[in-house]
C-alpha cells in the first residue's frame, strides 16, 4: 500500500510505514473515515491472465474450468512454496501536529496468514489427492516449514518528537503503541517429516517432529459458532518504531500560535527506518497445543476416516502417534508472533511537484510461531499536489517476482495496486493487491483570519497569497 503510507499527504496512515513520519506531512490534522489494503500473493496456484484476471473478478464472470473440473492451475515445478494473506481493515483514526509533536490514534481489523518453505509435494496431493500416482512411493524427508493464521484487532496510540532540528536538518523518532485484540488464531511449525504415501489409502510416516496450536471461535465438541467462551481469545501488545531524518531545502523553525498557521516545510531528502510490528498475541481462551516428538506411524485405511469436531482430530492423531487420546496436548495456551518487519523508507524532492521515492521491508522471525511479512523492494515515482497525486510503484517481491504497481489520490479519496498486471491479463493471475482509503483534513498555513488588524503579523500562519496582498497594502 505504497500510496497510502509514503507520500507526504499520506497524514495518519503514515505510521503504518514509519511513526516518525507525522510531523513530515502537508497536513497538520488528518482524520482516516475508513480503508482497506487486501493482498494475497502465493507460488503454487494460478490463472492463466489470458483466462482471467480482476476486472473479470469485479465484474463476477464466470471462473474458467480446465481439463480436471479444477478453476485454477499450478506451478509444475519442485520449489519450496510459499502464500501470504493480508487484509487490513483501516477504521476511524486521526493524527494532529502541534509543533515538534505529532500525536495520533489509529483503529484496524487485520487478517493474516503465512505459510513458509512449504514442500513442493504437499500442495501437489492437495490439489490431486492421495490418489495422484507419480507421488507414490517416494521417500519425502522436509525440514522447517510452518503455517499461520491469526485474526485480531487493534487499538493504537502513536507519538512522533523532533529530537533535532538544526538549520536545515531534522530527525524525529517516532513510536506506536497497539493494544491487540485476538479473535482467532492458529500455526502448526514442522521441524521436520519424513513419510512416504503408498497408495490413496496409507501413509508411512517414519518420523515427524512437529508443534501445532490453535484457538478459534468454535466449540471443539459439537463444531457449533461461534462457541460459548469470549469473543476474543487473547491479547497482546504491538510496537512500532521508527526515525526519520530530513535534509530541508529552507531554514524555517517559526513559532505559532494556532497549530493552523504551522508552517509545511520542504525538503530535499528523507531517510527513514523503522522496525514495524514487534510484539505478539497471547490466546488463552479455548486454545490447545500439541507436540509430536520423534513420533512414527504406518496409517492404513486413510480414506475412510471422517471427523465430526475439533477435538475427534486431535484425538484420534494423538492415538495414533502415542497411543493415548490425551498424549498430545501439551498445553492450553499459545502465542502468536506478530509480522514483525525491518523497513527503510527514502524520498528525494526531485523537481517541483515530481518525487522519487524508495522502499525496502524484509521480514524478521524469531520462530516458526512468527507470522512472516513478505519481503519487497520498490523505487516509487509520484506526482504530488494537494488535489491530485499519482505514483507508479515498480517492486521486487521477495526479491524475485517484479511487479508494477499504481495510486491515485483526488482530494480526499485514494485507491491502489501494486499488482496492475492482474487488472490487465498481464502475466499469470497467482494473487491480487488492491486497497483504498477515504479521509480529509487541515492544511498547514490554511487560517481563517481571526481579525481585520492590519498589524497582525502574517509570518505567522496566512498564506503566500495573503501574505503578497499584505505587503501589497503596504505599498
Amino acid at each position: 500500500m505504497f500510496g497510502l503510507t509514503l507520500g507526504n499527504y499520506s497524514g495518519v496512515n503514515s505510521i503504518i510505514a514509519n511513526p516518525a513520519m507525522m510531523t513530515h506531512q502537508h497536513k497538520f490534522l488528518d482524520v482516516n473515515l475508513v480503508g482497506l489494503d487486501v493482498f494475497v500473493g502465493n507460488n503454487f496456484a494460478y490463472i492463466p491472465g489470458s483466462d482471467y484476471n480482476m476486472w473479470d473478478a469485479v465484474n463476477t464472470r464466470q471462473l474458467p474450468t480446465y481439463e480436471d473440473g479444477s478453476n485454477f492451475l499450478y506451478y509444475d515445478n519442485e520449489q519450496l512454496k510459499v502464500m501470504s494473506t493480508s487484509i487490513r481493515m483501516l477504521g476511524p483514526s486521526a493524527m494532529m501536529q502541534l509543533g515538534k509533536h505529532a500525536f495520533g490514534f489509529s483503529t484496524a481489523l487485520r487478517v493474516y496468514t503465512s505459510g513458509s518453505n512449504v514442500p513442493w509435494e504437499m500442495p501437489v496431493f492437495g490439489y490431486e489427492g492421495l490418489r495422484y500416482k507419480p507421488l507414490h512411493n517416494i521417500q519425502f524427508n522436509d525440514h522447517n516449514f510452518d503455517f499461520q493464521a491469526n485474526v485480531w484487532g487493534e487499538i493504537g496510540l502513536s507519538y512522533a518528537y523532533d529530537v533535532f532540528h538544526y538549520f536545515d536538518q531534522q530527525i524525529t523518532v517516532g513510536i506506536s503503541v497497539k493494544y491487540l485484540m485476538g479473535y482467532s488464531g492458529g500455526y502448526a511449525d514442522i521441524n521436520n517429516v519424513e513419510y512416504m504415501v503408498q497408495s490413496d489409502s496409507v501413509i508411512n510416516i517414519t518420523n515427524m517432529n512437529a508443534e501445532v496450536g490453535f484457538a478459534i471461535p468454535v466449540d471443539y465438541n459439537n463444531s457449533d459458532f461461534p462457541d460459548s467462551g469470549p469473543t476474543f481469545k487473547g491479547s497482546g501488545i504491538g510496537i512500532d518504531i521508527g526515525a526519520v531524518y530530513v535534509k530541508r531545502k529552507n531554514v524555517d523553525n517559526k513559532r505559532f500560535k494556532r497549530p493552523c498557521e504551522q508552517r509545511y516545510e520542504d525538503y530535499v531528502y528523507r531517510i527513514g527506518i523503522s522496525i514495524l510490528d514487534i510484539g505478539r498475541i497471547n490466546y488463552k481462551n479455548n486454545a490447545q497445543m500439541h507436540n509430536f516428538n520423534d513420533v512414527g506411524v504406518l496409517w492404513e485405511n486413510y480414506d475412510t476416516v471422517s471427523f465430526d469436531n475439533i477435538n475427534q482430530v486431535v484425538s484420534e492423531l494423538s492415538n495414533l502417534f502415542y497411543g493415548d487420546p490425551d498424549a498430545s496436548l501439551s498445553g492450553t495456551s499459545m502465542k502468536i508472533g506478530l509480522p514483525t518487519a525491518l523497513s527503510i523508507q527514502a524520498d528525494y524532492h526531485f523537481k517541483e511537484k515530481i518525487f522519487i521515492g524508495a522502499y525496502w521491508i524484509h521480514p524478521v522471525r524469531f520462530n516458526g510461531h512468527t507470522m512472516r511479512r513478505s519481503a519487497q523492494l520498490a523505487i516509487i515515482p509520484r506526482y504530488e499536489t494537494k488535489q491530485l497525486e499519482f505514483s507508479l510503484p515498480i517492486s521486487l517481491y521477495e526479491y524475485q517476482y517484479p511487479r508494477i504497481g499504481a495510486a491515485l489520490r483526488i482530494n480526499f479519496l485514494t485507491v491502489g495496486t501494486e499488482r496492475l498486471g492482474n487488472w490487465i491479463g498481464a502475466g499469470n493471475l497467482d494473487g491480487m493487491d488492491i486497497y483504498f482509503s477515504l479521509k480529509f483534513g487541515l492544511e498547514k498555513g490554511k487560517c481563517r483570519v481571526k481579525s481585520n488588524n492590519k498589524c497582525y503579523n502574517l509570518e505567522y500562519g496566512y498564506s503566500d497569497k495573503q501574505k503578497l496582498k499584505f505587503k501589497k497594502t503596504r505599498r
